[in-house]
């Protein structure tokens, strides 16, 4: 160790300067053994004199150096650290979601109602519905829906998508032609309701509601909210049936004795001979079949269910009311590939068919008149027709055909079941 020159402060060998008074140090003397025992006295800076600052150590600059790099470094790792914990936390938060929305069976919410009653004659053309759904789940998810009338009707199956949304599914399975035979007078019948999350494979509700299916012969005229059914009496003009294609050839030996043509030609023999063929028929359905009409209240305009005969019944039975006797003789006028058409006014019902092909013009008959001369029927059915046009209503078969109504099939009816 080495004294300072001025001060006298030891100092280490390698300092350059005095750290207590800044003095040079390459002047500074290394003490003996003996001067170095001994104490010694700083110099008292003269009066007056302005102390010089001693300079930094080359260690302190050094040691702040790394402590400032440290703490820059760790600036810059909490920056980084931060911003990657930040970008897992997204993810992992992402992940959750999806997770979320795919994992665990959804709790969906499900009830149905099924109509009262079915119109059987034309359920498969009305705009209704057998059975109406409601859903609701907790998250998105797909549900089947099962319906049927076992025996009565197809099955129908149909999957939905569901949400948060309560929704409502309406579902019409259409009845089986089979099964229009069986349904001879009103019947309760169960309604099967399967609904299942397709997912999970859950069954979410099942069970059966009964409704009562309507005869095959019952009419409702106008539905509970005002709507008029009258153009599905097209589904009773049977114009197959083979009861019907035999009114036909029995008409032909008719139209010889008026018109003396033993022959049913429908529109190719002109006007007149329309005309003639719907004497024809009338005549044989009063003179061959002896066929008797039986008077009713219907007015045509209440929601009740009136029952009304096919033509094969109003034959085979040999009676019928106005609406039945009209469906009768028109079923025969289609099958001759003729117009026909059914007019209704408030409390009657009767038929007429088109002068020609597309024609706005009609041979009207009132074909409840069957004790009455063919030409009186005829001419009454103007009288109808001149009176009450304004108010009628026109049900043009050829219509209600392109609209899809089409006749029932050939019910399997014998003489014995009647």
């Amino acid at each position: 160790m080495k004294k300072c020159s001025k001060c006298h402060q030891g100092m280490p060998e390698s300092e350059k300067f005095c750290m207590q008074c800044g003095a040079d140090m390459s002047q500074a003397s290394t003490p003996t053994a003996e001067s170095a025992s001994k104490p010694t006295t700083p110099t008292p800076v003269p009066a007056g004199a302005t102390p010089v600052k001693p300079k930094k150590r080359g260690l302190t600059a050094v040691l702040l150096g790394i402590v400032g790099i440290s703490i820059i470094g760790l600036i810059v790792l909490a920056i980084v650290g931060g911003g990657v914990w930040w970008l897992f936390l997204k993810d992992n938060g992402e992940e959750q979601a999806q997770t979320t929305e795919v994992e665990g069976d959804a709790t969906v919410e499900a009830s149905y109602e099924v109509s009262e009653r079915v119109s059987t004659a034309f359920y498969n053309n009305a705009d209704t519905e057998l059975v109406v759904v409601t859903l609701k789940s907790n998250k998105k998810t797909k549900v089947k829906i099962e319906v049927e009338i076992p025996d009565i009707t197809e099955k129908v199956t149909e999957e939905v998508e569901v949400g948060t949304d309560e929704a409502k599914e309406k579902i019409k399975p259409p009845i089986l032609k089979k099964a229009y035979g069986p349904l001879d007078k009103a019947q309760e019948k169960p309604v099967r309701v399967k609904i299942t999350d397709v997912n999970s494979g859950k069954v979410i509700t099942e069970g059966s509601k009964n409704t009562t299916m309507l005869s095959r012969n019952d009419m409702v005229w106008v539905t509970e909210d005002g709507y008029q059914n009258y153009k599905y009496i097209a589904r009773w003009v049977t114009k197959d049936n083979k009861e019907v294609k035999e009114l036909v050839r029995l008409a032909a030996e008719y139209n010889e004795q008026f018109c003396g043509q033993h022959a049913m030609v429908g529109y190719l023999g002109g006007e007149g001979m329309v005309e003639c063929q719907v004497a024809s028929i009338f005549a044989a359905m009063q003179d061959y079949y002896n066929i008797a009409y039986v008077a009713s209240t219907e007015s045509y305009t209440t929601t009740n269910a009136q029952s009304v005969k096919l033509p094969e019944e109003v034959l085979m039975e040999n009676s019928g009311l106005c609406i039945d006797l009209a469906v009768t003789v028109a079923a025969a006028l289609e099958n001759l590939d003729m117009e026909p058409v059914i007019i209704f006014i408030p409390g009657h019902a009767w038929v007429a068919v088109k002068t020609y092909a597309g024609s706005p013009s009609y041979y009207h008959l009132e074909s409840t008149m069957l004790d009455s001369s063919v030409i009186d029927a005829l001419d009454q059915g103007d009288w109808n027709w001149w009176q009450n046009s304004s108010q009628a209503t026109v049900i043009d078969i050829k219509e209600a055909r392109e609209e899809g109504i089409l006749p029932y099939g050939e019910v399997e009816t014998t003489p014995e079941k009647m």
